[in-house]
């Protein structure tokens, strides 16, 4: 399964619009099965940015889904693949679903596609909580 979230966040990438050149694709597994997926969108002014998580998260909830178990994220500049995580607001977003969610970080090293896996609580240790 994390072979496939990775495709599907590689694809999502390539949809990305970013002033920056850098490019965030994601795809989430909800607990029923289902996969949502998001990029980066920017504006050329830097007035408006959202993350690919943030996109994916949203597609999942604006499907009336409330839970997921792990989400692929994949980044670079152009066609690259190369070492991303959630930046800080993601991390507290993805949080807010549960401490045990798996983060897959794609990258390729060698020409061949690798991932690192954490989970959420690992990666926002600490995580502010109302609860």
């Amino acid at each position: 399964m994390n072979n496939e979230l990775i495709d599907m966040a590689f694809q999502a990438k390539k949809n990305a619009i970013s002033p920056t050149g850098y490019y965030c694709g994601a795809a989430l597994l909800t607990e029923n099965g289902n996969i949502y997926t998001g990029c980066n969108l920017g504006s050329k002014d830097g007035i408006f940015n959202i993350c690919a998580e943030q996109v994916a998260i949203s597609k999942m909830l604006s499907n009336g889904e409330k839970k997921f178990s792990k989400i692929a994220v994949a980044g670079g500049i152009g066609d690259e693949l190369i070492y991303t995580t959630p930046c800080g607001i993601c991390r507290q977003l993805i949080s807010s679903f549960g401490n045990d969610i798996e983060i897959i970080c794609a990258y390729k090293e060698d020409g061949e596609v690798k991932e690192k896996i954490f989970k959420i609580k690992d990666l926002l240790p600490e995580v502010f909580s109302t609860n």
